[in-house]
């Protein structure tokens, strides 16, 4: 069976832990703590940054829109992450629009005060530095995985993505993405997400209803997907 972290950039390392620790930290001491509610944008494509933001709980997707309006979402992001740093370290406009799924409390820190700290604080710039550098690497991991995976597969790693451990080894994921948006994260039509979200209830591998998923055995899942 399919082993996710063996396969994917764990990002779980102590190395990692401790300097997502200190971002977490110095956005507490430094920053503010703001609320968006369900639906805003932290920030919308093009626009200068004006901050980096660390998630205290919530959730979000970094999207673009076609010219036709189809929403395409690059990625996640969840309770504990970190976002927005490269566009101040590299001096860049926001690439993307970062939209929040459900109602989010979100640190955020001025940039000023980033670049600062970056200059003047090596601890702070090594910390950021590897931040980034793990989430480039595991972006590419990811993305190789997304494009040479099946579709089943491509839509378990989502689930579990999306899941927070709850005990006995199951994960729940709060319903803020519709079947549509699924698909278009994972390339695929409505269809087919509805059709195996069936299948794999009717195997008992998950349940759900309109408000929740529950992942009963991760590896099942990918072992249902086909990737045993």
């Amino acid at each position: 069976m399919l082993d996710l972290a063996a396969k994917t950039v764990s990002t779980g390392s102590k190395a990692s832990k401790r300097s997502i620790d200190s971002v977490y930290a110095l956005h507490r001491k430094y920053g503010t703590l703001r609320r968006f509610p369900k639906g805003s944008f932290v920030f919308t494509k093009g626009s200068v940054p004006v901050g980096s933001y660390f998630i205290e709980n919530g959730l979000l997707k970094v999207c673009q829109f076609t010219e036709e309006g189809r929403d395409v979402t690059f990625f996640i992001r969840k309770t504990g992450d970190a976002f927005g740093l490269a566009e101040i370290v590299l001096g860049q406009n926001h690439p993307c629009y970062a939209q929040c799924l459900h109602d989010s409390q979100i640190w955020v820190l001025d940039a000023a005060i980033i670049q600062e700290k970056i200059h003047s604080d090596h601890e702070v710039m090594s910390d950021i530095l590897y931040t980034m550098t793990d989430r480039l690497i595991h972006h590419q991991s990811t993305v190789e995985l997304l494009i040479s995976k099946p579709v089943p597969w491509r839509l378990a790693w989502l689930l579990q993505q999306l899941g927070t451990p709850v005990g006995d080894g199951d994960s729940r994921i709060d319903l803020v993405l519709n079947h549509e948006e699924i698909s278009n994260m994972i390339g695929c039509s409505r269809q087919t997400v509805s059709e195996l979200l069936s299948k794999w209830k009717a195997q008992g591998i998950i349940s759900y209803d309109r408000k929740h998923i529950v992942l009963h055995n991760v590896q099942a899942i990918f072992g249902a997907s086909g990737m045993n």
